[in-house]
């Protein structure tokens, strides 16, 4: 059951890993099953998988320390992790005839705040797989700790997703947090202090998705039902039509909410704009998402800093902060005035990062992505972005058209895996002073951008 984020809650409970062995079995059983009927993968393609068998071996053996560096595009991407670690690697080292002592498995880092909209079970079922839950919104020591201690003297290696959420889009790579570059030495330097010789690595995962050449009617049919909600008659779609049509419905979508946002929150901030053409659409999303995360900011009191990204993570945490209140010990014992205002400041603060919600689904949104590549893979992915922000914007009528994704059929997974990057091999340059530091920490963090980047493939046309 969901928690309900309009009404003050007590603080947010952290739960440690706790793997469960027997758990973990029938997780790891039912994973084809689960990407074949919930995912709807009915393909799935590895490449490069060696490469971990490899790695794995070495770990096993004690020679190597690692982190898995993977894609986050969908929330379906833990699965595929599972399967590749449970399904994949084993039997390309059965192929490799490399005899792994353990069926392989890994720790994973995850966002505290995915139970509160998927579930209380996840409290309970990822610290049994290994999960070690963080608050992406400000330093949390302890789970680094934690993170630290996994990699280092972990029966498993560790598995996070540099790009932080989901960014909606298989053949783009957003850009990427340093935190686990700056992990990877932190680590190599916790294995140097304690003498041992182990290799630290970090091995970065691609995951893509591709789906069906035969989706087109679907993706025009999902088209005209936007357009339709919006108030807009137009002909048919034609394929010479179509992605001028995705192209006019961006524009308008970003014009008139632009339009709402300076009519009734125009004091909220002033922007600057040197965007004389209104058709200009990636100028528009940029100055969109800006004046939205402005009205949050302001709401907060909070001065925007850091990237969209980073300004997103620092609103749902202060969100978090009026909600799940540490002051109050104990909720029940509030006098009905005092619990009165409390919920209230939890109500204003939901309300104000609902706008971050807006602001969060509209960056993954790029102008040129289908342009340069017109697959029905890149156009479902922009349409399922677009779809999930009009979402937001109708969560609270039960009837809304939008309130459940469209079906554009099955999917195609490709799981690769790329070279593994010594850590260690940097670690004396990262240490000989702290400017070597911070541009060793940026440098491996744009290496595992590249080595994702170069696992790609084309989407079918």
């Amino acid at each position: 059951m969901a928690v309900d984020l309009t009404r003050v809650q007590p603080p947010l409970k952290v739960y440690p890993p706790k793997a469960n062995q027997f758990i973990l079995k029938i997780i790891r059983l039912l994973t084809p099953l689960w990407l074949w009927w919930q995912c709807g993968i009915r393909q799935i393609e590895t490449r490069y998988i060696d490469r971990l068998v490899e790695a794995t071996k070495k770990f096993q053996d004690g020679k190597a320390r690692y982190m898995l560096a993977f894609r986050h595009p969908t929330t379906d991407d833990p699965f595929a992790m599972l399967y590749l670690l449970a399904y994949a690697v084993p039997e390309q080292a059965q192929e490799m005839g490399i005899k792994l002592t353990t069926l392989p498995h890994s720790g994973f880092v995850y966002d505290r705040g995915i139970s509160l909209w998927a579930g209380d079970y996840i409290n309970w079922l990822f610290p049994a797989l290994g999960g070690i839950s963080i608050f992406r919104g400000k330093l949390d020591r302890p789970a680094l700790n934690l993170m630290r201690k996994q990699i280092t003297n972990g029966d498993v290696p560790l598995s996070m997703a540099p790009e932080g959420g989901t960014n909606g889009k298989s053949e783009t790579v957003a850009e990427l947090e340093p935190g686990i570059a700056q992990i990877g030495f932190w680590a190599a330097e916790d294995l140097q202090k304690e003498g041992r010789t182990e290799e630290m690595l970090i091995i970065p995962v691609g995951i893509q998705y591709e789906y069906s050449t035969k989706a087109w009617d679907k993706i025009d049919q999902t088209i005209a039902t936007i357009e339709k909600e919006c108030g807009l008659s137009k002909p048919e779609i034609t394929p010479d039509t179509r992605y001028q049509r995705l192209y006019d419905l961006g524009i308008y979508l970003v014009q008139w909410v632009s339009g709402y946002y300076k009519s009734f929150y125009g004091n909220y901030v002033k922007i600057d704009s040197s965007n004389n053409n209104s058709d200009d659409l990636a100028i528009s999303l940029q100055e969109l998402a800006e004046r939205i995360l402005s009205v949050a900011e302001m709401n907060f009191g909070i001065k925007a800093k850091g990237t969209p990204i980073d300004r997103c993570r620092r609103l749902e945490q202060a969100g978090w902060d009026r909600i799940f209140r540490n002051d109050i010990q104990d909720i029940e014992q509030l006098s009905e005035v005092e619990r009165g205002f409390a919920d209230q400041l939890a109500l204003e603060a939901s309300y104000s990062n609902w706008h971050m919600r807006i602001a969060e689904s509209i960056i993954g949104v790029t102008s040129d992505y289908v342009r340069q590549r017109p697959s029905p893979s890149r156009y479902i992915e922009v349409l399922k972005l677009m779809w999930s922000v009009l979402q937001r914007v109708t969560e609270r009528n039960q009837e809304s058209v939008f309130k459940e994704t469209p079906n554009f059929g099955k999917r195609k997974l490709t799981i690769s895996v790329a070279e593994p990057l010594s850590v260690s091999e940097r670690l004396a340059e990262y240490q000989s002073s702290r400017t070597s530091a911070k541009e060793c920490t940026k440098k491996l963090t744009e290496e595992i951008h590249i080595a994702m980047k170069n696992l790609i493939l084309p989407s079918a046309m």
